[in-house]
């Protein structure tokens, strides 16, 4: 991948409860990065060092604030504070590309959250803005530094501020690699990407032993609040089964992406001849889109959430894309649409190619009501996005399907359909019901005058019609033609989506 120059002494809980301690140091965080480091107190993680040691390039580290040491706590209580505050921070390089972290240390008063680790977190966000690096999060606390009172919570709302701040115009990625309770969850998907590790992460607005006890369930962390519970609802895009695991995901993830807003899409080199055919049914779309792609390979994100459209990052011809994919079901799901109207919103902030494959007959009529917020994001997602776009219809594009997916009309710059689709208002039945004489004996007619791509491609509605075995050179020639794309947009503050 070519990309440009891109523990010590636990603590007792019911000590720093009572405030009844001092500052001190000798906390982990004055210990050198080593890996495979674990933490005393939960000797199945690793320390923050040893995670940052997991990530970054040997001998590229450099913190910041090592020796900060600051209380906050309300006038008249202990000061309850540690060397370093609970986090671990600075910059360094992964596989090459210079990165900024912030990585919360449970070795010291359990990460603890106050207003001097957001402060040093904050001011390394700063930094990653100023230099075009992204940020990597590592969360692991136990909660708010209650000393602190009001200025505790007031502290997780200067990182959520920041976090706003730096949405695209630096990726930001974070790994759930502890406990991210109460306001802390919040920093989960206000990132543009989020891995959640089994049996390690622990994510929720209330502890699990408080939501089961209000919904009257047994308090089991890993079924409440643990990496597949939010993987299914969507909070994670990567379920990991160990750490290891995740550090790897995030590296492969990094190589996706520019380092920031401003920097072009990566190249990745291969020897994958840009003629060859596709041999795989456009059916099982995933597979087909894989097997068009460099080396067969889809690095699917967000796979355990809206399974009916697949969304993910594979390259052509060595151009990086991303690819949205009708997958799993002939009708669009609520959760499906804004799965898929987040991921186009990050490549379009980092201006990146969004390939769409469509083969869909629109929503269930039982579900039109609760689903048309849905649609209409995923439809304003492609209408305000103006990085590249190309759109191959593979099968059907039918009434809604083919509204609120990749087409001429909201903004694609090339449109495609492949031999055999059909594109129209309604199905073949319902239009022979409509338009002959009120019944489906002329389906087959009405599937040839209205839904044949002939007939789109008559009216301009697509650009070509192909093979399907021939689609990955077309991929690759459209990609070359509109990696330059640049166009003018009204002027406007931001627009109104329908959230």
């Amino acid at each position: 991948m070519q990309k440009k120059e891109k523990r010590n002494a636990g603590w007792n809980r019911s000590s720093f409860l009572q405030g009844n301690r001092k500052c001190e140091g000798g906390y982990s965080q004055m210990g050198e990065l080593t890996r495979g480091t674990l933490q005393q107190n939960r000797p199945d993680r690793l320390t923050a060092r040893a995670r940052i040691a997991e990530l970054m390039d040997d001998g590229s580290f450099v913190e910041l604030d090592k020796y900060l040491q600051k209380s906050n706590a309300v006038l008249g209580y202990a000061d309850i504070c540690v060397q370093g505050e609970g986090v671990v921070t600075g910059w360094g390089t992964i596989e090459g590309q210079a990165v900024c972290i912030a990585a919360q240390d449970h070795e010291a008063l359990g990460g603890a959250f106050g207003m001097a680790q957001a402060g040093k977190i904050v001011k390394t966000m700063d930094m990653a803005a100023k230099s075009g690096y992204p940020m990597v999060f590592l969360w692991d606390s136990d909660g708010a530094r209650v000393q602190e009172g009001a200025g505790a919570i007031h502290a997780y709302t200067l990182v959520m501020k920041k976090m706003a701040e730096l949405s695209g115009v630096v990726p930001t990625i974070s790994v759930a690699a502890g406990d991210m309770l109460g306001s802390a969850a919040f920093f989960a998907p206000l990132s543009d990407f989020t891995l959640a590790i089994r049996k390690v992460t622990d994510m929720g607005l209330k502890g699990a032993t408080v939501t089961a006890a209000t919904l009257g369930l047994e308090p089991e962390e890993e079924v409440l609040n643990g990496a597949a519970a939010q993987y299914a609802c969507g909070n994670a895009q990567f379920l990991c089964e160990d750490e290891q695991e995740a550090y790897a995901t995030l590296k492969r993830l990094l190589l996706c992406l520019p380092s920031n807003n401003l920097e072009d899409t990566p190249y990745l080199n291969n020897e994958d001849s840009a003629d060859r055919t596709v041999e795989e049914d456009p059916r099982n779309l995933p597979a087909y889109v894989a097997q068009a792609a460099d080396g067969g390979v889809l690095f699917e994100v967000q796979k355990g959430y809206g399974a009916e459209i697949v969304t993910g990052f594979a390259s052509f011809g060595g151009m990086i894309a991303g690819v949205v994919a009708n997958a799993g079901g002939k009708f669009l799901t609520k959760e499906a649409c804004e799965k898929a109207a987040r991921f186009i919103r990050i490549l379009d902030a980092y201006d990146m190619p969004v390939l769409s494959f469509v083969d869909n007959e629109g929503v269930e009529v039982s579900k039109c009501h609760g689903n048309i917020r849905a649609l209409a994001k995923l439809a304003y997602a492609y209408g305000e996005a103006g990085c590249p776009m190309i759109s191959v219809i593979t099968g059907k594009a039918i009434g809604e399907g083919y509204s609120t997916m990749s087409n001429k009309g909201n903004g694609v710059d090339l449109a495609y359909a492949l031999t055999g689709a059909q594109i129209g208002c309604m199905d073949a039945e319902a239009g022979s019901i409509v338009m002959y004489d009120g019944t489906k004996a002329h389906a087959k007619q009405y599937a040839a005058d209205f839904l044949s791509a002939e007939s789109a491609a008559k009216q301009g509605i697509v650009d070509d019609i192909i093979e399907a075995s021939q689609i990955r050179p077309v991929l690759i020639q459209s990609l070359l033609m509109t990696t330059n794309k640049r166009e003018s947009r009204l002027s406007k503050k931001h627009g109104i989506m329908p959230l």
